[in-house]
């Protein structure tokens, strides 16, 4: 992707007027990342701000003893609201961010960015962000602390196994990824999945899990 198919994926750009649009053109640098790299480490500042056309970036909190949970995932269209607080602020970053998938974006100074927060479009497209992110923080916290393992691990599986509407039969996926997504010890995983496998919902095997019963798996989200 060039750097104008990335920001035609940004609700403030395709929102602006023609001058601004080319002003966003010139102050952008187009980047590309390559899965497994990491963007940004705890504490560290933030002289940029980047925006994802395409790929995804996972941003996570590591604890004292080493677990580790995602707090979101970046995909395209969005950016890092942590990245964004941290470069107004000029503060160290406070979490972890991992390019999950290849990814394309466009960075911008820190300085650019914030002399642009006074426009509409770009304050309007970062308000939004930020209540999103906080919606979804509020949320995980909720099932942190309301909800049981067990139905966590079974709604997170069949999310997963959902696609956006396209069912999908096979995740190529390990029990430490989930572990980490979910924030729990790999071992708890390990437990739970044999107990769904009891009743009969998936069969578990070396890096991948098979759906074998939606409804079972579902109903076992909501009632157990």
């Amino acid at each position: 992707m060039d750097k104008i198919e990335i920001l035609e994926k940004l609700g403030f750009y395709s929102l602006s007027p023609p001058r601004f649009k080319t002003e966003i053109e010139n102050a952008c640098t187009p980047v590309t990342l390559e899965e497994g790299k990491v963007l940004f480490v705890e504490g560290e500042g933030c002289q940029q701000v980047g925006f994802v056309g395409e790929g995804s970036i996972r941003v996570s909190k590591i604890g004292e003893t080493g677990r580790e949970i995602t707090l979101y995932h970046v995909n395209p269209g969005e950016g890092c609201v942590l990245n964004i607080s941290c470069a107004f602020s000029d503060t160290g970053y406070p979490a972890m961010a991992t390019i999950e998938k290849p990814t394309q974006m466009v960075v911008f100074s820190a300085g650019q960015f914030r002399d642009w927060m006074s426009r509409h479009e770009i304050r309007g497209f970062v308000f939004e962000l930020f209540s999103k992110r906080l919606a979804q923080v509020i949320t995980l916290i909720e099932e942190i602390v309301f909800r049981k393992m067990d139905q966590r691990l079974a709604e997170f599986l069949a999310k997963k196994f959902d696609n956006r509407g396209k069912p999908k039969r096979i995740l190529r996926i390990t029990q430490e990824q989930i572990a980490t997504e979910m924030g729990t010890a790999r071992e708890v995983v390990n437990r739970l999945l044999k107990e769904f496998e009891r009743v009969g919902a998936i069969a578990s095997f070396r890096g991948r899990i098979q759906l074998e019963n939606e409804s079972r798996l579902k109903t076992y989200s909501l009632n157990n």
